[in-house]
């Protein structure tokens, strides 16, 4: 066999290209992502379009139609499904799969730009968003403290919000629980009347007058100055000056019909934190951009910012995803280390030789941190699937593994010559081990070839899967046999002990073998005893099956226990801002004393939404619980989630 030979009559060129393929497979380790899940380009798109002031029969009418009309036209469109609310318009659009998101979403801006225009005036540019499972909040803090929650959110939205979108991976950071400032005019309708002056003049007169118009150029001396005609007001005590009218030399101007004052926008939002009015921050990073890395940068610019905030505020630290995904990065490696540390125990207990134990300690590790390499070359991180994928390919590794040295090993008894045991034993083990690898590919192929939304998951999956099998065969016939013609021996590494424990475990394995033999022979003498030992064996498959059915389930993905339970509160759609309040203080009351709560931040207003799913409203909140980690808390996070959910049974008027 070509590889085989060359890797043992060239051990320094053999050398090296596995050191230099080690060495690639350590930097793209360090350079490579970190999630929880895979990049799924899910064909969905979501137009948001937000309309102030509007109910949701006039955006129905006036924007989601008009926005539909337009979109129906794009190539691959399946389902179209908008959801009016007060103020914003959502609508999801759904295509076939196989669709390029990209292409789709360029697509669907060209075809609302025709019709921008014929949209109500007041309506904002609409967003585009594609879906994106891994663009999501990574960290979930709270601003909180004994100032007024005006103060909290201005701090919030001209202060934190710059200082942490400037971090590297961050992509949004989103604020829950208060308002932006306005400027507010407040008019007197008799004065108006008086006047003969009505709302729409005043609007027109602000409209006309408080704006910032460019003016051209002037020309001197060989100098160019800029010149703008600025209207805009420094102090709401200057904007009280503002002619609205003038009739026949007789001006009225603003403070004469009313009054300007600086407060807030109408407060559609709030937050609480442990039933104390917060601010909730949560931090968006980019799709690319590792999850792990954000949020540990986040965390550190939080201690920063705790020593510089003003007096009164204070930054808590509720939940990231960073904990969680750190955790499942080092469960699966710690399970790989596992496989390959009984790999070559199970090697030694067969083969009885230290050298071969050591081949195999250090072939098989390279073989992942070189996988690791052609991983991240194909766009991989390290996520959910991969990982999977990683422990699951130890199988692999180990099949390899023993084939190759046992043949090996075999020869080198039989010639007594390393180098051409070597050399012959990879070589006559060489068909089987293909064929047995490309058995593998033929079933992994078709998996990443799925064209569904479960194929998306698969895909990584089984792509890893197919490249740490290509990477094991290339390491089973280049370093395997490279090492075993340097360092194996005939007899080597044999002493009286290890000599005398190989013969003891052989003669042990014989006896196995012996009665799995005597056995084979009984049921074939006795067909009524083969029949038995089937109805038996199938009886138990489907009792196993039968019993597992019931408590095992099924679903999409497991549910993780990360320490945070979710409670989404909707009521009727006539909820007004303070009724939705007083029933989430209740529901607050209520899982007060519920064991091991840490923290409960409580969104009004707003809450997550599955696609489709209504996310912002008056009459919505959700509840974040959080927990200590599981390895903290003896009960788990279902055993959790039914003592709230009985808790929070017959809350009234919950949807």
């Amino acid at each position: 066999m070509i590889l085989s030979d060359f890797a043992v009559k060239r051990p320094v060129a053999t050398s090296c290209l596995i050191i230099g393929l080690t060495l690639l497979g350590i930097n793209a380790y360090r350079n490579m992502g970190l999630e929880l899940m895979p990049k799924l380009d899910v064909p969905y798109i979501t137009v948001i379009t937000v309309y102030p002031g509007a109910a949701p029969d006039e955006l129905e009418v006036d924007v989601a139609k008009r926005l539909e009309d337009a979109v129906s036209s794009v190539e691959g469109l399946k389902h179209v499904t908008s959801i009016c609310m007060e103020n914003v318009c959502q609508t999801l659009l759904e295509f076939e799969m196989g669709v390029d998101v990209d292409i789709a979403a360029t697509d669907v801006r060209e075809k609302i730009d025709l019709v921008r225009s014929e949209l109500p005036e007041d309506v904002e540019d609409p967003i585009i968003q594609k879906f994106d499972i891994n663009a999501k909040p990574v960290v979930t803090m709270a601003l909180a403290g004994d100032l007024s929650i005006e103060e909290l959110y201005d701090f919030a939205d001209n202060q934190l919000r710059d200082r942490l979108t400037v971090i590297q991976g961050v992509a949004d950071v989103q604020l829950v629980g208060g308002a932006e400032r306005e400027v507010h005019v407040e008019l007197d309708r008799d004065k108006l009347a008086a006047r003969g002056l009505s709302t729409m003049d005043v609007v027109q007169a602000i409209r006309g007058a408080v704006r910032s118009i460019p003016a051209g150029r002037i020309r001197d001396n060989g100098k160019e100055y800029s010149v703008k005609f600025d209207a805009d007001y420094e102090t709401i005590e200057a904007m009280a000056d503002l002619e609205i009218a003038n009739d026949q030399g007789r001006r009225c101007y603003l403070r004469d019909i009313g009054k300007v004052v600086l407060t807030t926008a109408e407060m559609r939002q709030k937050a609480l934190l442990d039933g104390k009015p917060c601010v909730a921050i949560k931090v968006v990073k980019k799709a690319d951009a590792n999850a792990v890395v954000v949020a540990n940068a986040v965390r550190e610019k939080m201690e920063a910012l705790n020593e510089e905030l003003p007096a009164g505020m204070k930054l808590v630290w509720v939940t990231d995803d960073a904990t969680f995904i750190e955790a499942t990065n080092l469960d699966a490696w710690k399970n790989v280390a596992i496989g390959i540390v009984l790999t070559a125990a199970i090697l030694f207990l067969f083969l009885y030789d230290l050298r071969t134990l050591f081949v195999v300690a250090i072939t098989m590790p390279l073989t992942i941190v070189i996988g690791l390499f052609f991983m991240q070359a194909v766009g991989y991180t390290l996520n959910l699937a991969t990982l999977i994928a990683i422990g699951l390919s130890v199988g692999i590794l180990v099949t390899n593994s023993i084939v190759v040295l046992e043949a090996i090993v075999r020869r080198l008894q039989e010639s007594k010559d390393p180098k051409e045991a070597a050399r012959l034993g990879a070589g006559e083990v060489f068909i089987a081990v293909l064929a047995s690898a490309l058995t593998n590919v033929v079933v992994l192929f078709p998996l990443a070839a799925m064209n569904t939304r479960v194929g998306l998951f698969i895909a990584p999956l089984a792509l890893t899967m197919l490249i740490l099998t290509v990477v094991s065969l290339f390491i089973s016939f280049t370093l395997t046999p490279m090492l075993c013609s340097l360092i194996l021996r005939a007899d080597s590494g044999h002493s009286s002990l290890l000599k005398w424990l190989g013969r003891r475990f052989d003669g042990m394995f014989d006896r196995l073998v012996g009665a799995y033999r005597a056995f084979l022979h009984f049921c074939e003498k006795r067909r009524w005893a083969a029949a038995v030992v089937l109805l038996v064996v199938v009886g138990l498959m489907a009792h196993g099956f039968l019993v597992a059915s019931k408590k095992v389930g099924a679903g999409f993905f497991v549910d993780p226990d990360r320490g945070e339970v979710y409670v989404r509160l909707e009521f009727p759609t006539d909820y007004s801002l303070d009724a939705t309040m007083q029933r989430v203080a209740e529901a607050e009351r209520r899982i007060a004393d519920v064991p091991r709560l840490q923290h409960v931040l409580t969104t009004i207003g707003k809450a997550e939404g599955t696609l489709g799913q209504s996310s912002e409203g008056v009459y919505l909140a959700q509840m974040l619980l959080k927990f200590p980690q599981r390895t903290e808390r003896p009960e788990t996070i279902f055993d959790l989630m039914d003592e709230v959910r009985a808790r929070m049974s017959g809350l009234p008027e919950a949807v």
